[in-house]
């Protein structure tokens, strides 16, 4: 598997939503995933970028979990506290609010 691919995984985005993000064709990021072809040096810099806004994502909400709480029944269920549409997709949305909920807990276990 390539670095591309689990890049992609990363940053919570499918390869039709890395598609739309990249502005690039479903068989580009098919090709670039598989190993097939490399990605030019701008795709990792949009990548990166992208990971840093779900950082960004992560820190925030989990902030808010901190002060109020998590409940144990949302832990498959929890978003990130972002509005919808900041991040490009729903799969980075959905990874910033995993990171959150991990940085929250871990948070908790140190104190």
């Amino acid at each position: 598997m390539s670095a591309f691919k689990y890049a992609l995984g990363v940053c919570g985005l499918s390869q039709q939503q890395a598609a739309d993000f990249l502005e690039v064709g479903l068989g580009t990021i098919k090709d670039w995933s598989s190993g097939r072809a490399n990605p030019p040096r701008g795709v990792w810099v949009m990548l990166a970028n992208l990971f840093e806004q779900i950082q960004d994502a992560a820190d925030g909400a989990a902030d808010v979990m901190a002060l109020d709480g998590i409940d144990p029944r949302s832990f498959n269920n929890i978003q990130a506290d972002i509005r919808h549409d900041a991040l490009p997709a729903e799969g980075a949305t959905n990874a910033a609010g995993a990171m959150a909920l991990l940085m929250a807990i871990a948070d908790q276990v140190e104190t």
